[in-house]
């Protein structure tokens, strides 16, 4: 009885071992097919709305510089960009090319408050004699910049701020000039929405704006 009982209780053993590695196998795949979808699909893993209604806004900002190096002309881009509502500051979640998201909004009054571009010399930093060197432009609107961008965001929109073009000139043993333009044109906004739709077709916020553009190239009809 008890050798029976032992015989058993041995050839029970690889069964036992055999499911669990079944079982293993198929978490490791199931594991591995997210894996390559996000990294497919990296918009639809954070990038879209939290919820129905979850607004998006666009800002897109640009920077000319009078002392282009050849490392800067790569990456022209923010490193920080934010909008203010009453108290709170926001920060960008997404950025493609020169335009600047932020996603998953509540409804409420919103505006531009400040941007940071760092200047990334690398390789080709050298002194300049004749003009101060800082390490970053910062920009500070002016009050009227921050009064034309001001926009009542509604539940579940997707909505474009505005275009800010920022000019840097640096000046002989001066800090240098800082010049904003502002614009919201309404082809500005049809370039917005289209750059968002064609690099985000998957995610939530590429439906909206595929959305919008049929609203925005009706009105030329």
């Amino acid at each position: 009885m008890d050798a029976n009982q032992e015989e058993t209780k041995i050839d029970s053993t690889p069964s036992r071992k055999s499911r669990f590695e079944l079982f293993s196998s198929f978490l490791f795949r199931k594991l591995l097919i997210l894996s390559v979808l996000l990294a497919l699909f990296p918009e639809c893993s954070s990038f879209s709305p939290r919820n129905a209604q979850s607004s998006l806004i666009i800002v897109q900002m640009t920077i000319v510089k009078d002392e282009m190096l050849v490392d800067e002309l790569m990456d022209p881009r923010f490193q920080k960009v934010t909008l203010r509502k009453g108290e709170s500051v926001i920060q960008f979640n997404e950025n493609s090319e020169s335009y600047y998201y932020f996603q998953n909004l509540k409804e409420g009054q919103y505006e531009i408050f400040d941007a940071i571009h760092l200047l990334n010399r690398g390789a080709s930093d050298f002194s300049y004699g004749s003009t101060k060197q800082p390490n970053k432009i910062d920009i500070g609107f002016e009050k009227k910049e921050i009064e034309s961008s001001r926009i009542n965001l509604e539940p579940s929109s997707v909505v474009f701020m505005g275009s800010f073009a920022v000019t840097v000139s640096f000046k002989f043993k001066n800090e240098p000039e800082i010049l904003v333009r502002y614009s919201k044109t309404n082809e500005d906004e049809i370039a917005a929405m289209e750059h968002l739709y064609k690099n985000y077709p998957r995610s939530g916020w590429g439906q909206k704006a595929k959305n919008r553009l049929k609203l925005l190239t009706s009105f030329g009809r």
